[in-house]
Protein backbone atom coordinates (compact mmCIF):
# COMPACT_ATOMS: atom_id res chain seq x y z
CA UNK A 1 0.00 0.00 0.00
CA UNK A 2 1.50 3.21 -1.09
CA UNK A 3 2.12 5.89 1.82
CA UNK A 4 0.06 8.76 1.17
CA UNK A 5 1.68 12.24 0.75
CA UNK A 6 3.01 13.73 4.12
CA UNK A 7 2.29 10.55 6.07
CA UNK A 8 4.95 9.68 8.37
CA UNK A 9 6.86 6.26 7.54
CA UNK A 10 5.47 4.65 10.95
CA UNK A 11 1.88 4.99 10.40
CA UNK A 12 0.77 3.31 7.30
CA UNK A 13 -3.04 2.87 6.25
CA UNK A 14 -4.53 0.30 4.09
CA UNK A 15 -7.92 0.33 2.87
CA UNK A 16 -9.58 2.25 6.19
CA UNK A 17 -7.27 -0.12 8.12
CA UNK A 18 -4.33 1.68 10.19
CA UNK A 19 -1.69 -1.14 10.61
CA UNK A 20 1.16 -0.12 13.11
CA UNK A 21 4.74 -0.25 11.56
CA UNK A 22 5.41 -4.10 13.14
CA UNK A 23 2.53 -5.32 10.57
CA UNK A 24 4.23 -3.72 7.38
CA UNK A 25 7.83 -3.82 8.25
CA UNK A 26 10.06 -3.90 5.08
CA UNK A 27 10.85 -7.46 4.95
CA UNK A 28 8.66 -10.09 3.72
CA UNK A 29 9.13 -12.65 6.42
CA UNK A 30 7.84 -11.34 9.20
CA UNK A 31 5.57 -13.21 12.28
CA UNK A 32 2.33 -12.48 11.29
CA UNK A 33 3.72 -13.87 7.62
CA UNK A 34 5.48 -17.03 8.79
CA UNK A 35 1.98 -18.13 11.51
CA UNK A 36 -0.41 -17.65 8.43
CA UNK A 37 1.54 -19.49 6.35
CA UNK A 38 1.68 -22.43 8.50
CA UNK A 39 -2.03 -22.68 8.95
CA UNK A 40 -2.53 -22.07 5.12
CA UNK A 41 -0.26 -25.40 4.73
CA UNK A 42 -2.29 -27.34 7.39
CA UNK A 43 -5.39 -26.04 6.07
CA UNK A 44 -4.50 -26.80 2.33
CA UNK A 45 -3.16 -30.38 3.68
CA UNK A 46 -6.55 -31.43 4.61
CA UNK A 47 -8.32 -29.71 1.56
CA UNK A 48 -6.08 -31.41 -0.61
CA UNK A 49 -6.16 -35.06 0.57
CA UNK A 50 -10.25 -34.70 -0.42
CA UNK A 51 -8.78 -35.19 -3.93
CA UNK A 52 -8.72 -38.54 -3.13
CA UNK A 53 -12.39 -38.35 -2.19
CA UNK A 54 -13.53 -39.73 -6.07
CA UNK A 55 -11.74 -43.11 -4.89
CA UNK A 56 -13.95 -43.41 -1.81
CA UNK A 57 -17.28 -42.26 -3.94
CA UNK A 58 -16.15 -45.45 -6.35
CA UNK A 59 -16.24 -47.70 -3.48
CA UNK A 60 -19.45 -46.76 -2.20
CA UNK A 61 -20.87 -47.80 -6.11
CA UNK A 62 -20.97 -44.00 -7.34
CA UNK A 63 -20.89 -43.06 -11.20
CA UNK A 64 -18.34 -40.83 -12.98
CA UNK A 65 -21.42 -38.37 -12.99
CA UNK A 66 -22.51 -38.66 -9.40
CA UNK A 67 -18.86 -38.53 -8.35
CA UNK A 68 -18.50 -34.91 -10.43
CA UNK A 69 -21.40 -33.92 -8.84
CA UNK A 70 -20.50 -34.31 -5.41
CA UNK A 71 -17.32 -32.88 -5.90
CA UNK A 72 -18.50 -30.07 -7.74
CA UNK A 73 -20.85 -28.85 -4.11
CA UNK A 74 -17.60 -27.73 -3.19
CA UNK A 75 -17.52 -24.96 -5.53
CA UNK A 76 -21.48 -24.43 -5.67
CA UNK A 77 -20.98 -23.58 -2.12
CA UNK A 78 -17.57 -21.42 -2.15
CA UNK A 79 -19.04 -19.57 -4.73
CA UNK A 80 -22.42 -18.72 -2.79
CA UNK A 81 -19.98 -18.05 -0.27
CA UNK A 82 -18.12 -15.31 -1.52
CA UNK A 83 -20.51 -12.25 -1.66
CA UNK A 84 -21.11 -12.19 2.43
CA UNK A 85 -17.52 -13.45 2.59
CA UNK A 86 -15.96 -9.90 0.91
CA UNK A 87 -18.73 -7.61 2.97
CA UNK A 88 -17.09 -9.08 6.28
CA UNK A 89 -13.76 -8.55 6.10
CA UNK A 90 -13.86 -5.35 4.39
CA UNK A 91 -15.69 -4.39 8.04
CA UNK A 92 -12.89 -5.93 9.85
CA UNK A 93 -13.98 -9.78 10.33
CA UNK A 94 -10.88 -11.60 8.98
CA UNK A 95 -9.81 -13.35 12.25
CA UNK A 96 -13.10 -14.42 13.26
CA UNK A 97 -13.64 -15.45 9.53
CA UNK A 98 -10.70 -17.68 9.73
CA UNK A 99 -11.38 -19.73 12.88
CA UNK A 100 -15.03 -20.25 11.99
CA UNK A 101 -13.49 -21.19 8.54
CA UNK A 102 -10.95 -23.84 9.97
CA UNK A 103 -13.52 -25.21 12.78
CA UNK A 104 -16.26 -25.90 9.82
CA UNK A 105 -13.30 -27.94 8.19
CA UNK A 106 -12.47 -29.75 11.23
CA UNK A 107 -16.15 -31.41 12.23
CA UNK A 108 -16.98 -31.77 8.40
CA UNK A 109 -13.40 -34.35 8.55
CA UNK A 110 -14.84 -35.97 11.13
CA UNK A 111 -18.02 -36.30 9.73
CA UNK A 112 -16.70 -37.86 6.98
CA UNK A 113 -15.30 -40.53 8.84
CA UNK A 114 -18.99 -41.78 10.03
CA UNK A 115 -20.69 -41.72 6.70
CA UNK A 116 -20.65 -44.82 4.73
CA UNK A 117 -23.57 -44.79 2.61
CA UNK A 118 -23.95 -43.06 -0.95
CA UNK A 119 -26.61 -40.38 -0.64
CA UNK A 120 -27.54 -36.58 0.45
CA UNK A 121 -25.21 -36.69 3.83
CA UNK A 122 -22.39 -36.86 0.74
CA UNK A 123 -23.63 -33.79 -0.82
CA UNK A 124 -24.29 -31.51 2.20
CA UNK A 125 -20.29 -32.23 3.52
CA UNK A 126 -18.71 -31.18 0.29
CA UNK A 127 -21.29 -28.38 0.39
CA UNK A 128 -20.03 -27.67 3.47
CA UNK A 129 -16.48 -28.29 2.83
CA UNK A 130 -16.76 -25.52 0.20
CA UNK A 131 -17.93 -23.03 2.40
CA UNK A 132 -15.27 -23.08 4.92
CA UNK A 133 -12.79 -23.28 1.92
CA UNK A 134 -14.24 -19.92 0.71
CA UNK A 135 -13.73 -17.86 3.58
CA UNK A 136 -10.78 -18.98 4.36
CA UNK A 137 -8.92 -18.43 1.30
CA UNK A 138 -10.57 -14.63 0.69
CA UNK A 139 -10.13 -13.84 4.66
CA UNK A 140 -6.02 -15.01 4.25
CA UNK A 141 -5.44 -13.69 1.10
CA UNK A 142 -6.87 -10.30 2.01
CA UNK A 143 -4.67 -10.53 5.34
CA UNK A 144 -1.18 -11.51 3.20
CA UNK A 145 -2.14 -9.04 0.25
CA UNK A 146 -2.13 -6.12 3.27
CA UNK A 147 1.09 -7.47 5.00
CA UNK A 148 3.06 -7.67 2.36
CA UNK A 149 5.47 -4.63 0.81
CA UNK A 150 3.54 -3.39 -2.30
CA UNK A 151 6.97 -3.87 -4.39
CA UNK A 152 7.29 -7.45 -3.11
CA UNK A 153 3.11 -8.47 -3.67
CA UNK A 154 3.32 -11.10 -6.08
CA UNK A 155 6.28 -12.61 -4.82
CA UNK A 156 4.81 -12.18 -1.30
CA UNK A 157 1.38 -14.17 -2.46
CA UNK A 158 3.63 -16.42 -4.57
CA UNK A 159 5.95 -18.03 -1.17
CA UNK A 160 2.39 -17.94 0.65
CA UNK A 161 0.97 -20.34 -1.76
CA UNK A 162 3.90 -22.45 -1.47
CA UNK A 163 2.50 -23.63 1.96
CA UNK A 164 -0.49 -25.02 0.17
CA UNK A 165 1.79 -26.53 -2.78
CA UNK A 166 2.86 -28.28 -0.70
CA UNK A 167 0.15 -30.13 0.82
CA UNK A 168 -1.07 -30.42 -3.13
CA UNK A 169 1.80 -33.15 -2.99
CA UNK A 170 1.67 -34.35 0.86
CA UNK A 171 -1.82 -34.61 1.03
CA UNK A 172 -2.95 -37.00 -1.80
CA UNK A 173 0.57 -38.76 -1.37
CA UNK A 174 0.26 -39.33 2.32
CA UNK A 175 -3.23 -40.17 1.84
CA UNK A 176 -2.98 -42.90 -0.42
CA UNK A 177 -0.42 -44.29 2.02
CA UNK A 178 -2.92 -44.20 4.90
CA UNK A 179 -5.66 -46.00 2.55
CA UNK A 180 -3.26 -48.53 1.67
CA UNK A 181 -2.31 -49.35 4.82
CA UNK A 182 -5.63 -49.15 7.28
CA UNK A 183 -8.53 -47.96 5.28
CA UNK A 184 -11.07 -44.59 4.59
CA UNK A 185 -11.67 -44.52 8.80
CA UNK A 186 -8.07 -43.63 9.52
CA UNK A 187 -7.73 -41.69 6.47
CA UNK A 188 -10.61 -39.54 7.21
CA UNK A 189 -9.20 -39.22 11.24
CA UNK A 190 -5.77 -38.19 9.67
CA UNK A 191 -7.47 -35.58 7.74
CA UNK A 192 -9.45 -34.32 10.74
CA UNK A 193 -5.99 -34.35 12.73
CA UNK A 194 -4.31 -31.72 10.38
CA UNK A 195 -7.57 -29.77 10.57
CA UNK A 196 -7.07 -29.07 14.71
CA UNK A 197 -3.49 -27.96 14.04
CA UNK A 198 -4.49 -25.29 11.16
CA UNK A 199 -7.27 -24.22 13.94
CA UNK A 200 -4.61 -23.72 16.22
CA UNK A 201 -2.54 -21.75 14.27
CA UNK A 202 -5.12 -19.67 12.83
CA UNK A 203 -5.61 -19.22 16.18
CA UNK A 204 -2.32 -17.75 17.51
CA UNK A 205 -1.97 -15.80 13.75
CA UNK A 206 -1.63 -11.95 15.18
CA UNK A 207 -3.82 -10.13 12.96
CA UNK A 208 -3.48 -6.46 12.44
CA UNK A 209 -5.88 -4.27 14.30
CA UNK A 210 -8.25 -2.80 11.50
CA UNK A 211 -10.67 0.40 11.50
CA UNK A 212 -13.38 -0.85 9.34
CA UNK A 213 -13.42 1.07 5.71
CA UNK A 214 -15.82 3.63 5.61
CA UNK A 215 -18.77 2.51 3.60
CA UNK A 216 -18.14 4.22 0.28
CA UNK A 217 -20.72 4.88 -3.20
CA UNK A 218 -22.60 2.25 -4.30
CA UNK A 219 -20.79 1.17 -7.20
CA UNK A 220 -23.03 0.42 -10.08
CA UNK A 221 -22.21 -2.54 -12.82
CA UNK A 222 -20.09 0.29 -14.60
CA UNK A 223 -17.82 0.68 -11.69
CA UNK A 224 -16.75 -3.04 -11.51
CA UNK A 225 -16.59 -3.15 -15.83
CA UNK A 226 -12.49 -2.29 -15.31
CA UNK A 227 -12.24 -5.33 -13.01
CA UNK A 228 -14.02 -7.97 -15.12
CA UNK A 229 -10.87 -9.03 -17.13
CA UNK A 230 -9.06 -9.72 -14.27
CA UNK A 231 -11.35 -12.66 -13.61
CA UNK A 232 -10.50 -14.83 -17.02
CA UNK A 233 -7.32 -16.01 -15.84
CA UNK A 234 -8.73 -17.39 -11.99
CA UNK A 235 -11.37 -18.79 -14.36
CA UNK A 236 -8.95 -21.15 -16.20
CA UNK A 237 -7.31 -21.50 -13.27
CA UNK A 238 -10.25 -23.09 -11.80
CA UNK A 239 -11.42 -24.96 -14.78
CA UNK A 240 -7.94 -26.51 -15.27
CA UNK A 241 -7.36 -27.12 -11.80
CA UNK A 242 -10.33 -29.46 -11.17
CA UNK A 243 -10.38 -31.54 -14.19
CA UNK A 244 -6.48 -32.93 -13.63
CA UNK A 245 -7.12 -33.16 -9.18
CA UNK A 246 -10.89 -34.57 -9.81
CA UNK A 247 -10.81 -36.37 -13.26
CA UNK A 248 -6.91 -37.73 -13.33
CA UNK A 249 -6.47 -39.82 -10.84
CA UNK A 250 -9.76 -42.09 -11.44
CA UNK A 251 -7.81 -42.35 -15.13
CA UNK A 252 -4.90 -43.12 -14.26
CA UNK A 253 -6.00 -46.11 -12.06
CA UNK A 254 -8.52 -46.74 -14.88
CA UNK A 255 -5.31 -47.33 -17.33
CA UNK A 256 -3.54 -49.69 -14.95
CA UNK A 257 -1.07 -46.66 -13.74
CA UNK A 258 0.17 -48.03 -10.29
CA UNK A 259 0.22 -44.64 -8.62
CA UNK A 260 -1.06 -41.18 -9.11
CA UNK A 261 1.01 -39.55 -6.16
CA UNK A 262 4.19 -38.76 -9.18
CA UNK A 263 1.50 -36.11 -10.69
CA UNK A 264 1.20 -34.19 -7.48
CA UNK A 265 4.90 -34.36 -7.07
CA UNK A 266 6.02 -32.99 -10.38
CA UNK A 267 3.35 -30.22 -10.03
CA UNK A 268 4.25 -28.78 -6.61
CA UNK A 269 8.14 -29.57 -7.13
CA UNK A 270 7.03 -27.46 -10.12
CA UNK A 271 5.37 -24.72 -8.76
CA UNK A 272 7.44 -24.29 -6.01
CA UNK A 273 10.70 -23.98 -7.93
CA UNK A 274 8.69 -21.49 -10.21
CA UNK A 275 7.56 -19.30 -7.38
CA UNK A 276 11.06 -19.18 -5.39
CA UNK A 277 13.58 -18.67 -8.90
CA UNK A 278 10.92 -16.61 -10.46
CA UNK A 279 8.73 -15.20 -7.89
CA UNK A 280 9.27 -11.99 -8.41
CA UNK A 281 9.04 -11.53 -12.00
CA UNK A 282 5.64 -10.34 -12.08
CA UNK A 283 6.40 -7.98 -10.18
CA UNK A 284 9.20 -6.67 -12.39
CA UNK A 285 7.72 -7.67 -15.68
CA UNK A 286 3.94 -7.13 -15.41
CA UNK A 287 1.50 -9.09 -14.32
CA UNK A 288 -0.01 -9.79 -17.95
CA UNK A 289 3.45 -10.76 -19.51
CA UNK A 290 3.51 -13.93 -16.87
CA UNK A 291 -0.07 -14.55 -17.16
CA UNK A 292 -0.56 -15.21 -21.07
CA UNK A 293 2.33 -17.80 -21.51
CA UNK A 294 1.56 -19.50 -18.30
CA UNK A 295 -2.34 -19.79 -19.38
CA UNK A 296 -0.48 -21.38 -22.80
CA UNK A 297 1.12 -23.62 -20.67
CA UNK A 298 -1.86 -25.00 -18.70
CA UNK A 299 -3.59 -25.38 -21.79
CA UNK A 300 -1.52 -27.60 -23.08
CA UNK A 301 -0.95 -29.88 -19.87
CA UNK A 302 -4.92 -30.43 -19.85
CA UNK A 303 -4.24 -31.38 -23.82
CA UNK A 304 -1.29 -34.17 -23.01
CA UNK A 305 -4.05 -35.55 -20.48
CA UNK A 306 -5.98 -37.02 -23.66
CA UNK A 307 -2.72 -38.94 -24.65
CA UNK A 308 -1.72 -40.37 -20.83
CA UNK A 309 -0.47 -43.95 -21.17
CA UNK A 310 2.63 -44.19 -19.11
CA UNK A 311 4.18 -42.73 -15.72
CA UNK A 312 6.39 -40.37 -17.63
CA UNK A 313 3.72 -38.48 -19.30
CA UNK A 314 1.84 -37.90 -15.97
CA UNK A 315 4.81 -36.36 -14.37
CA UNK A 316 5.20 -34.12 -17.40
CA UNK A 317 1.39 -32.90 -17.19
CA UNK A 318 2.18 -32.44 -13.49
CA UNK A 319 5.62 -30.13 -14.32
CA UNK A 320 3.34 -28.41 -17.27
CA UNK A 321 0.37 -27.96 -14.79
CA UNK A 322 2.60 -27.12 -11.88
CA UNK A 323 4.50 -24.56 -13.49
CA UNK A 324 1.76 -22.81 -14.93
CA UNK A 325 0.26 -22.41 -11.77
CA UNK A 326 3.13 -21.29 -9.88
CA UNK A 327 2.90 -17.89 -12.61
CA UNK A 328 -0.47 -17.73 -12.80
CA UNK A 329 -1.99 -17.93 -8.87
CA UNK A 330 0.33 -15.15 -7.37
CA UNK A 331 0.21 -12.89 -10.60
CA UNK A 332 -3.74 -12.81 -10.84
CA UNK A 333 -4.13 -12.41 -7.31
CA UNK A 334 -2.21 -9.19 -6.82
CA UNK A 335 -3.46 -7.89 -10.02
CA UNK A 336 -6.96 -8.57 -8.04
CA UNK A 337 -5.53 -6.85 -5.39
CA UNK A 338 -4.22 -3.85 -7.21
CA UNK A 339 -7.31 -3.10 -9.71
CA UNK A 340 -9.91 -3.49 -7.05
CA UNK A 341 -11.98 -0.65 -6.72
CA UNK A 342 -11.47 2.13 -4.00
CA UNK A 343 -12.72 0.54 0.02
CA UNK A 344 -13.69 -2.79 -2.11
CA UNK A 345 -10.38 -5.34 -2.18
CA UNK A 346 -12.88 -7.70 0.25
CA UNK A 347 -15.37 -7.44 -2.94
CA UNK A 348 -12.49 -7.81 -5.41
CA UNK A 349 -11.23 -11.06 -4.02
CA UNK A 350 -14.44 -12.61 -3.29
CA UNK A 351 -15.07 -12.00 -6.89
CA UNK A 352 -11.87 -12.85 -8.57
CA UNK A 353 -11.70 -16.03 -5.73
CA UNK A 354 -15.96 -16.52 -7.19
CA UNK A 355 -14.46 -16.92 -10.94
CA UNK A 356 -12.32 -19.61 -9.50
CA UNK A 357 -14.48 -21.40 -8.32
CA UNK A 358 -17.10 -21.29 -10.89
CA UNK A 359 -14.42 -22.57 -13.17
CA UNK A 360 -14.03 -25.55 -10.68
CA UNK A 361 -17.37 -25.97 -10.77
CA UNK A 362 -18.15 -26.58 -14.03
CA UNK A 363 -14.83 -28.23 -14.31
CA UNK A 364 -15.99 -31.30 -11.35
CA UNK A 365 -19.75 -31.55 -13.03
CA UNK A 366 -19.86 -30.73 -16.62
CA UNK A 367 -16.34 -32.71 -16.80
CA UNK A 368 -17.71 -35.46 -14.91
CA UNK A 369 -20.86 -35.82 -17.47
CA UNK A 370 -18.96 -35.03 -20.67
CA UNK A 371 -16.32 -37.90 -19.44
CA UNK A 372 -19.47 -39.90 -18.99
CA UNK A 373 -21.00 -39.49 -22.88
CA UNK A 374 -17.85 -38.93 -24.78
CA UNK A 375 -14.96 -41.21 -23.11
CA UNK A 376 -12.01 -39.44 -20.99
CA UNK A 377 -9.41 -39.17 -23.95
CA UNK A 378 -12.18 -36.80 -26.09
CA UNK A 379 -12.88 -34.93 -22.51
CA UNK A 380 -9.66 -33.99 -22.31
CA UNK A 381 -8.89 -32.70 -26.07
CA UNK A 382 -12.40 -30.69 -25.95
CA UNK A 383 -11.14 -29.23 -22.47
CA UNK A 384 -7.81 -27.87 -23.78
CA UNK A 385 -9.76 -26.06 -26.59
CA UNK A 386 -12.03 -23.99 -23.99
CA UNK A 387 -8.92 -23.24 -22.17
CA UNK A 388 -7.18 -22.01 -25.64
CA UNK A 389 -10.00 -19.90 -25.83
CA UNK A 390 -9.84 -18.23 -22.68
CA UNK A 391 -6.05 -17.44 -22.93
CA UNK A 392 -6.68 -15.88 -26.73
CA UNK A 393 -9.22 -13.69 -24.88
CA UNK A 394 -7.52 -13.38 -21.84
CA UNK A 395 -4.59 -12.11 -24.30
CA UNK A 396 -7.14 -9.71 -26.53
CA UNK A 397 -8.23 -7.79 -23.44
CA UNK A 398 -6.59 -4.28 -23.15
Amino acid sequence: MPRSRGEPLTTIRSEGALLPPDFLHPRMYTKPFVLTTLAFFCFFTNVNAYNLLPLYLQALGARTGEIGTIMAMFSVAAILAQAITGRLIDRGWRKPCLLAAVALLTAVSAAFGVTARLGWSLYFLRFLQGLGFAVYMTSSMTLIADLAPPTRRAEAVGIYGTGGLVAVALGPAVGELILGAWGFPAFFAATAAVAIAALALAASVPVPPIVPAPPGPRLGWEGWVPFLPVLLPGFQYGLANVIVFVFLPPFARGLGLPRVGPFYIAYTGAAILVRFVGGGLADRVGRRRVIVPALGAMTAGILLCSGLHDTWLLVTIGLLNGMAQGFVMPAANALAFERAPSGRRGHALALYNGANLVGAALGASGFGWLVQAVGYRPAFALASGVLALGSWAFLRQR
